[in-house]
């Protein structure tokens, strides 16, 4: 309803039924004539004939306000003195006539003051009504419009005959009637509308938005309505909503470009630990595909598996920091050279916990780790079991695998059976014996990819960089590595 919605009443404003002057004075003359001649057929004081007077003052108060309805009262009263003298044997005291006077001047004043009241706020609606930027509007409950406001023609351009003469479900534009003469339904049997958005059809063959507001007593059929033109705030809307979506895909775009330069950044960073003592330059490449398809084999969730691809490769980053003579050295290390050697999963631990990306965070896990054995003989921490984070452990397995089949400074490379059989007997002591489940779980796919774990390409299907060419670089300098050993945070793992 209305009251409950705060919306102005908007039916026709009725005003009180209006005479000249002339006529106004002619008719409350006649009246009072009427009820004096009345009271003097019928003597009887006890009659009440201020009730009578009411009327005449009544009628010059709806004319003239409260002067009228004084008026009014003075003549009511001036015709009970004279009544009281003529009439023969009537006898009024003091009192009957303070008792007259006070009630006829007080009818004149709650009648006149009434109708003043009455007159101010019908011209302040009409005012309202009148100066509304809403667009407020009374119709029927089957969709015609009986009164307008000058805002409709402000808005729209029609004029009030306009939109009389035509149902308003024809200036609705056709995508919108369904939902607004379900709207229309609504109201019918009583209900309320409250926000409604449909496009109404403009004099210039446009069409603006409005948003509405509406309700219906039900029981006479009419509808009072408000409506606001938001036609600017809706293309702004849209307009938002646009940006973002431009917004969106630029960020997507922007994020897309990053990530393959991560990718990039990676896979040149592992190539460069890596090229000093991998003729192919393809054993990080390697390690991620096999720790990749392990992962896969004990089901970690697809983003796990895909920081994995990504970080496994990293593994060996530390061995910028091993000297030439100790990591091309053929054959076994001495006591002293293979502490060396050890060094360089710390190193490159804590040269990757530097950065904050998850593929980085993983990596120096992976770097800390890949060396620790099951059994807790390994390094640099001597972690066992599953104190050993289980990216380490899988890494750990790719990493041995791999450098098994191939070739190294230290050894000629072994069959994949042969190799296959040493990670079956490390089970349990240096590695994890479920992800050595997993690893023997894929035996033959393992069996038959070892062609293609020898010459993965740079770009093959499984790269980080899904087609770019491997960029070589050249040997770093201690000077180099002795700035990352005394720059890099030291990475906490374990």
């Amino acid at each position: 309803m209305l009251n409950t919605l705060h919306l102005p009443q908007l039916r026709e404003v009725r005003r009180w039924p209006m005479l000249g002057s002339r006529s106004t004075i002619a008719l409350a003359g006649v009246l009072f004539a009427l009820i004096f001649v009345l009271r003097m057929i019928d003597p009887d004081a006890g009659d009440g004939e201020g009730a009578l007077y009411i009327v005449p003052i009544g009628v010059l108060a709806l004319r003239f306000e409260l002067r009228g309805a004084l008026a009014g009262s003075m003549i009511a009263l001036a015709l009970v003195l004279v009544w009281a003298h003529v009439t023969p044997g009537l006898h009024l005291h003091t009192t009957g006539y303070v008792v007259r006077a006070v009630t006829l001047i007080t009818i004149a004043i709650i009648l006149g003051s009434f109708v003043e009241h009455r007159r101010r706020l019908e011209a302040g609606i009409l005012r309202y009504y009148d100066a509304s930027l809403d667009l407020l509007a009374t119709g029927t409950i089957d969709g015609r419009l009986t009164r307008v406001n000058p805002a409709w023609e402000r808005t729209l351009g029609h004029a009030p005959e306009t939109m009389y003469a035509t149902s308003f479900i024809d200036f609705v534009h056709p995508d919108d009637r369904a939902a607004t003469l379900a709207e229309m339904r609504e109201l019918a049997r009583g209900g309320e509308t409250l926000g409604f958005r449909n496009r109404v059809l403009a004099a210039d063959g446009g069409y603006r938005w409005l948003e509405w507001s509406a309700s219906s007593a039900g029981s006479d059929g009419v509808v009072h309505a408000v409506a606001r033109d938001v036609t600017a705030q809706y293309e702004a809307e849209h307009q938002l909503a646009d940006n973002a979506r431009s917004l969106e895909l630029m960020i997507a775009e922007r994020t897309r470009e990053l990530d393959e330069a991560r990718a990039e950044a990676l896979r040149q960073l592992a190539i460069a630990a890596e090229y000093r003592d991998d003729e192919t330059y393809q054993h990080t490449e390697r390690v991620g595909h096999v720790a990749s398809r392990l992962a896969l084999g004990l089901g970690l969730p697809g983003g796990q598996v895909t920081l994995l691809r990504q970080a496994a490769p990293l593994h060996d980053v530390g061995k910028l920091a091993i000297p030439d003579s100790i990591l091309l050295k053929p054959g076994r290390l001495t006591e002293q050279e293979f502490d060396v050697m050890k060094t360089h999963a710390e190193l490159g631990a804590r040269l990757l916990s530097s950065g904050s990306s998850p593929v980085l965070q993983m990596a120096a896990v992976i770097a800390a780790t890949h060396h620790e054995r099951w059994d807790g003989t390994g390094y640099p921490k001597g972690l066992a079991g599953e104190a050993i984070p289980l990216v380490g452990r899988i890494v750990a397995v790719a990493d041995v695998f791999d450098a098994l089949i191939h070739d190294r400074p230290y050894k000629p490379a072994w069959p994949v059976e042969r190799a296959i059989a040493e990670i079956e007997a490390g089970a349990g002591s240096q590695f994890d014996r479920r992800v050595v489940a997993a690893f023997l779980a894929a035996r033959d796919e393992l069996s038959a990819l070892g062609d293609e774990l020898e010459f993965v390409p740079a770009g093959g299907e499984h790269s980080l960089l899904g087609g770019r060419s491997v960029v070589q670089l050249p040997r770093r300098s201690r000077a180099l590595l002795e700035h990352i050993d005394r720059h890099a945070p030291r990475a906490e793992v374990g």
